[in-house]
């Protein structure tokens, strides 16, 4: 461990240098693997913002002669606009400059937070926000790769928290509000600030997204916009209360049907653990025989036991580190909760995976379990790719909802770490 964590200064910045050279080698390498990919969310995000500046419906895709990308509000025009200005090879190389740009304000406003609260740790930033990176590296790269903007929304989102928890609300509402109004799968984010009693930043937050979401008007007009919005909130909300995803017909337009095991939500992994193989189109790891409705009440049951353990994390977090972790609980939760999670959505976990590196790296030789459970998940998650297992063995990963069941595992992890913040908040108080 001396040689990743030296406690000589000079060995440290060693280190830092080293890993700042090849962080700007990743990042010219990323950039140029964004500029030569071919499909992805790019080209779908691009197609929406011509249509929406076409004053046409920006989800129907004639070519198909059906409606696509379903999931995002006529807002996504904030960022699809631009791309669909631009060259399609200039708009992912901007794009991509953009997620490494995400990059760098969180290892900025990691390193402030460990300054604050964790000085043992500011001394090794470099070597475990590189950890960090590591455990979202498949993310990352699909994220990347594709054009998806997961990272960036992420990180706004992050930041707005991180300004909220020093009691600067408006750039707080400005930041997680443009998160959500671009994309609102984290719209959990709201209930934390909620929960802490943080209401200027709560209304903030709503104030801003429903600005941001109502500027993007002004191209179709009011009206017109606003019977955009209700169609893609009404098929929203539709799809959020299905329980059969597997019938088709009741799939709105637009909005996926249940496929191969490719959404890690939490309602999709149980419905492939409860339903038959052939009702979900993946791989069989059917361990019981449900309805449709069971399975859905089922994840219906195991979400809102989740969210009260995330509620509990943040109503009793008294001290800045546990609050902290308590926010931290949030994020995974939010994938959890969606009614779409990819693979790609994790890229925005890289503050989770930080506070995890940070709470071990604080507990030295006591924090075996923290390693062990770090280094199963990068090599669940991360390392047993297609090219290292086989296609079939993938799809049963896949299938199987490794990356879901973590997320449950990161819930539970990150309240544990916020209650033990406020023990030892507790034994510092009365040490003094």
């Amino acid at each position: 461990m001396e040689a990743l964590f030296p406690s000589d200064p000079m060995k440290r910045r060693r280190i830092a240098r080293w890993l700042g050279l090849l962080a700007l080698a990743l990042a010219v390498f990323l950039i140029a693997r964004a500029m030569r990919k071919e499909g992805g969310v790019m080209e779908l995000n691009r197609a929406f913002g011509a249509r929406f500046m076409a004053g046409e419906d920006p989800w129907f895709d004639p070519a198909r002669g059906e409606r696509v990308h379903g999931p995002y509000p006529p807002s996504l025009a904030w960022v699809a606009v631009p791309l669909a200005s631009l060259p399609i090879t200039l708009a992912r190389g901007l794009w991509a400059s953009a997620q490494v740009a995400a990059l760098i304000a969180l290892y900025l406003l990691l390193r402030r937070r460990a300054r604050a609260d964790f000085p043992v740790v500011a001394e090794h930033m470099p070597v475990l926000f590189a950890v960090s990176l590591l455990l979202t590296s498949r993310f990352l790269l699909r994220d990347f790769a594709g054009g998806g903007g997961n990272l960036i929304y992420a990180t706004l989102a992050f930041a707005g928290l991180e300004f909220a928890l020093r009691n600067r609300a408006l750039p707080a509402g400005a930041l997680l509000g443009f998160s959500l109004a671009l994309k609102p799968n984290l719209i959990l984010l709201g209930l934390f600030l909620l929960l802490r009693r943080r209401f200027l930043a709560g209304a903030s937050t709503l104030g801003f997204a429903l600005l941001f979401f109502s500027v993007p008007c002004v191209v179709h007009g009011p009206a017109r916009y606003a019977e955009l919005a209700r169609e893609w909130a009404s098929g929203v909300i539709e799809y959020a209360a299905l329980e059969d995803l597997h019938h088709r017909p009741l799939i709105p337009a637009g909005l996926p049907a249940a496929e191969d095991g490719m959404n890690q939500s939490l309602r999709e992994a149980v419905q492939r653990l409860t339903r038959p193989a052939a009702d979900t189109g993946a791989v069989d790891v059917q361990v019981i025989s449900l309805s449709p409705a069971a399975a859905a009440w089922t994840a219906r049951i195991i979400a809102l036991m989740l969210i009260a353990v995330a509620a509990v994390a943040a109503l009793t977090a008294h001290s800045p580190r546990a609050e902290w972790f308590a926010m931290q609980v949030f994020f995974p939760l939010s994938l959890l909760v969606s009614p779409i999670t990819w693979k790609s959505h994790h890229a925005g976990l890289i503050p989770v995976f930080f506070a995890i590196c940070a709470a071990a790296f604080e507990r030295g030789r006591s924090a075996r379990g923290w390693i062990a459970f770090l280094g199963l998940y990068w090599v669940i998650c991360n390392l047993l790719s297609e090219d290292v297992v086989g296609k079939q063995a993938k799809r049963a990963l896949q299938a199987a909802s490794v990356v879901t069941w973590f997320d449950v595992a990161l819930v539970l992890a990150l309240a544990w770490l916020a209650r033990g913040a406020m023990e030892r908040a507790g034994q510092s108080s009365r040490a003094r």
